[in-house]
């Protein structure tokens, strides 16, 4: 496997991450103010897809569901 230092330091950021966190959701908390904090120190701002656009992901709650994922996390369809 290729190894350079920004891919050193993004598995050190994941494993981080990772440790501090207690869901999937938190680690995306997380990561995302790191990645926030990153665009700021080096100067460039971050652009994120407006999520209400967003399709569902397909998992076993969300099947064949209109819903989008804001509407399902409103529901707590994945905070189960």
């Amino acid at each position: 496997m290729i190894q350079s230092e920004i891919l050193k330091e993004k598995e050190r950021v994941q494993a981080m991450l990772s440790a501090e966190s207690s869901s999937v959701h938190e680690y995306l908390l997380r990561a995302r103010r790191a990645a926030e904090e990153a665009a700021a120190c080096y100067g460039f701002t971050l652009c994120y897809a407006d999520e209400a656009e967003l399709p569902v992901p397909a998992c076993d709650a969300a099947l064949n569901s209109p819903m989008t994922f804001n509407q399902h996390n409103q529901h707590g369809t994945f905070n189960q």
